[in-house]
């Protein structure tokens, strides 16, 4: 709803607060290669636990957008990607949207001596809808379970790259 509530039992029920999760690795490369490893759909992808990645688009070498399939909470969730903000080699925001969630992935990168960085993602989903919001603890549970294996594939297609 609008004003942040919804009909439950014939009453307006105020909606739970929205989760957040923020992970932090560190590659063993530099913050040049690891941006470009952010470059990469399949990276963001793979974050996100998508089965597909397609409509690829990037300009001047800096990924714009893409689409994804992903099963999330036994369900198959079908949806976008975009780049809100970027700031080459320092800070990265996805916007992330399906049928009724919403999303943002925020990757931060900072240089570490000897040719490592540190990978920093928050991650902030919003249900959009009356069945997202009921499947909303089941998402997020799985979300956080498995956002720390998703970090250290990230780190793993950085030192790979």
């Amino acid at each position: 709803m609008a004003d942040g509530r919804w009909p439950i039992a014939g009453k307006l029920v105020a909606s739970p607060s929205m989760p957040r999760f923020s992970d932090t690795v560190t590659a063993k490369a530099s913050v040049k290669k690891s941006w470009e490893t952010l470059q990469d759909a399949g990276v963001w992808g793979a974050l996100l636990g998508a089965a597909e990645i397609s409509d690829i688009e990037v300009e001047d070498g800096l990924l714009k957008s893409c689409g994804w399939k992903a099963k999330i909470g036994g369900s198959e969730l079908t949806g976008t990607m975009k780049v809100a903000e970027s700031e080459p080699r320092e800070r990265m925001l996805m916007k992330i949207r399906a049928a009724e969630w919403r999303g943002k992935i925020e990757m931060t990168l900072e240089p570490e001596h000897q040719r490592k960085t540190r990978l920093h993602a928050r991650l902030e989903l919003n249900a959009d809808g009356f069945t997202a919001l009921l499947a909303l603890p089941i998402v997020s549970s799985v979300i956080g379970r498995h956002l720390p294996d998703r970090m250290a594939e990230l780190v793993e297609f950085v030192e790979s790259a």
